[in-house]
């Protein structure tokens, strides 16, 4: 690959926003990423966990893919897009890689699943057949604790070298997991370029590592604030806004975790003014109180101060 990593920075993983009659509402996604782009986010991953990949049709990814990215052109700072691509087969997969190839992506999201854990030559056939099917970069998206598969550094570096993985998404914490898992993973690299990155909102608002990127679904509703978040972060030298602006926004990822992922990310875009109907069943919607708990939280969000 030449040029600068397209998974590097803060990558927002924006909610794929229903209208009542369930159908994708593409007017509100585009307000989302053009949102995002505006606040300073470095890309957007579209129909991954947040966004609800796995329940919609090829036709509906692939208007969901169409608007994200012709919306991340349209302003005066393009944005990747990224498209998750999982599914319970090689075949899906590598029909979702291709899709998204076409559809105009910068690179695939792929956490690889079935119906039973996959074991590490499985996990490498897989992303092998998507390297052999497109062109575009891959992030690996490890997620042990839904799929009961960790990638080990080993893996991660034979990836790197044969499938045209160029990222990892990891879980900032992991119950078990060693404090040094970055520079186990970089050790094992060695020269190969990869951005290492990591999610699980709680972690990277409270401490995580600035690490090569931050990978989350709040993002695209609170840009402002994880950008504010992220690089006062990298620069060491919080000052009291963004202090603000941290205290408040760890107060609201620690409320959504307390919910259903995608249905508490649907409830807060609700709070936020951003018009959706909850995720597609089985998922649950958020009950009365905890949509009262958020639009309290929204009701006292501080002004972020100016990133210029």
């Amino acid at each position: 690959m030449t040029g600068p990593n397209p998974f590097h920075g803060l990558l927002a993983y924006p909610i794929t926003p229903l209208t009542p009659d369930d159908a994708p509402d593409l007017d509100t996604l585009a307000r989302l990423v053009r949102g995002a782009a505006s606040a300073g986010v470095d890309a957007v991953t579209v129909l991954a966990s947040s966004g609800a990949g796995v329940t919609f049709d090829p036709a509906e990814r692939a208007a969901v893919v169409r608007t994200a990215v012709e919306s991340a052109a349209s302003g005066d700072r393009p944005l990747p897009v990224h498209v998750a691509v999982s599914g319970a087969s090689t075949r899906d997969v590598v029909r979702h890689a291709r899709a998204a190839q076409e559809g105009g992506a910068s690179g695939v999201v792929l956490a690889p699943f079935s119906y039973l854990p996959l074991v590490d030559a499985e996990v490498i056939g897989l992303f092998r057949a998507v390297a052999d099917a497109v062109d575009v970069p891959v992030c690996f998206y490890n997620k042990p604790l839904q799929t009961g598969y960790d990638v080990s550094p080993d893996v991660l570096s034979q990836l790197a070298t044969t499938a045209r993985v160029l990222a990892l998404k990891d879980p900032a914490v992991l119950p078990g997991r060693s404090g040094a898992r970055l520079d186990e993973l970089r050790a094992a690299l060695g020269e190969h370029r990869m951005s290492l990155g990591l999610s699980g909102d709680p972690a990277l608002v409270e401490s995580a590592d600035v690490a090569d990127a931050w990978h989350t679904g709040v993002a695209a509703l609170l840009p402002e604030e994880y950008v504010a978040v992220r690089r006062a972060r990298a620069a060491g030298r919080p000052d009291p806004g963004t202090e603000r602006s941290l205290r408040w926004l760890l107060e609201v990822v620690r409320e959504l975790q307390r919910m259903r992922p995608v249905s508490s990310l649907h409830a807060l875009a609700t709070a936020l003014g951003v018009p959706t109907a909850p995720p597609r069943g089985p998922s649950r919607p958020a009950t009365a109180e905890q949509v009262a708990v958020l639009h309290a939280l929204v009701a006292r969000r501080p002004v972020v101060p100016s990133a210029a």
